[in-house]
């Protein structure tokens, strides 16, 4: 199981992907692939491995898995 604070720390970045609206604390809204929709905030992003890189994956949330990252073209900003 990985420590999220050094995984935050060591992993992340506060900088986000250049064609995007979002930030770091910002709650998004995502739906699953099984139209079950979930809020969360963003922790960080990161674009150094090539699973980044293949699915246009980036921005890692505030969940269970917050090592796995989501595309920021899926997600939407909420207010508060």
């Amino acid at each position: 199981m990985r420590d999220k604070k050094n995984f935050i720390k060591n992993e992340l970045t506060n900088k986000p992907p250049q064609d995007s609206f979002l930030k770091v604390g910002d709650l998004v809204r995502w739906e699953n692939c099984n139209s079950v929709i979930w809020e969360h905030r963003i922790l960080g992003f990161n674009y150094t491995n090539e699973y980044n890189k293949k699915y246009n994956c980036f921005v890692h949330l505030n969940t269970d898995s917050y090592w796995m990252p989501h595309n920021h073209k899926e997600l939407t900003k909420k207010r508060g």
